[in-house]
């Protein structure tokens, strides 16, 4: 099987990143991370081709008793305070969307992190997210979604033992009148998979879950909003500028617009030409789509 340059980058960057973890040296992790963002890696490309796979290469040294329990939880405890970072980049409390997912952990479930990672995406794609973490008693989770009322339920399932709580679960959430459907994942569902009356869906990975919640939930298309667009692409505007320390009148020089029009643009509250929104593209080095996109653009 051939080798690609985009594959040769993406394991050296994974190289990397396990051995500045397993250094503990935090800064030299993260710069793989951001040199990642730079190259327009999304918050999906980096949990499933970063982070998780960091996270096994580090359990299976763990279990090969090649390093010990404290640099395996060290790494970890790095993992995190990275996805803490990337969360905040991400996730936009002021533009939340309506729908509402619960993610959780089944009882006797204590890793975590593959939970934390679907609640994050859930999060960057606008939704409002209840995370619950590890190991909830069944009990205490049905009754929290019971109150919560959640429009979809994530649990991660890694054991055996899990796959019985998730299964109870189920069965007394389909009771309720207004049942939240239901994505499983983790590795104990690989060779689980089983639904309920459509009610229930297994993901192989984050990604996954998160795609599958949509067509689960028939999400419809929101309808474009003017003053969102604007917004969006002001937002866009200054942070991609300030990125490339420019003033906005270096901005106004390079587009050949008045920095009059740079303020009200950056401001949302000029109507644009396509003429305008290419020159603005071109002198920050980005697409017209990624402009208009109404997605924020990532901090350097």
């Amino acid at each position: 099987m051939t080798c690609t340059a985009k594959d040769q980058t993406a394991y050296q960057a994974r190289r990397r990143y396990i051995r500045a973890l397993l250094n503990g040296e935090d800064g030299a992790a993260f710069q793989v991370i951001d040199e990642l963002l730079r190259a327009r890696s999304s918050l999906g490309d980096l949990y499933l081709q970063l982070l998780t796979p960091a996270l096994v290469r580090i359990g299976q040294l763990w279990c090969d008793e090649e390093i010990g329990v404290g640099l395996e939880k060290l790494a970890s405890h790095l993992v995190l305070k990275h996805m803490d970072r990337l969360r905040g980049m991400y996730a936009h409390e002021e533009r939340r969307l309506p729908n509402h997912v619960l993610v959780s952990c089944i009882e006797g479930e204590q890793h975590f992190i593959g939970a934390r990672m679907v609640a994050d995406l859930f999060l960057a794609k606008g939704w409002s997210v209840d995370f619950l973490g590890p190991d909830v008693p069944t009990p205490a989770l049905f009754d929290t979604i019971k109150m919560r009322q959640p429009q979809l339920v994530a649990l991660s399932v890694r054991t055996a033992t899990g796959v019985g709580h998730a299964r109870l679960l189920v069965e007394e959430l389909t009771t309720l009148e207004a049942a939240p459907k239901i994505i499983l994942g983790g590795q104990a569902m690989a060779q689980n998979e089983w639904a309920q009356d459509g009610a229930c869906a297994v993901a192989r990975d984050a990604v996954e879950g998160v795609d599958i919640a949509g067509k689960l939930l028939q999400l419809e298309r929101p309808k474009a909003v003017l003053k969102e667009y604007l917004i969006g692409l002001g937002q866009q505007v200054r942070e991609l500028r300030n990125r490339k320390g420019w003033t906005q009148e270096q901005l106004s020089e390079c587009t050949q617009l008045t920095r009059a029009s740079i303020v009200a643009v950056e401001g949302g509250k000029q109507n644009v030409s396509m003429d305008l929104v290419i020159r603005l593209a071109n002198a920050l080095e980005t697409s017209p789509e990624d402009l208009l996109s109404g997605k924020r653009s990532l901090p350097s």
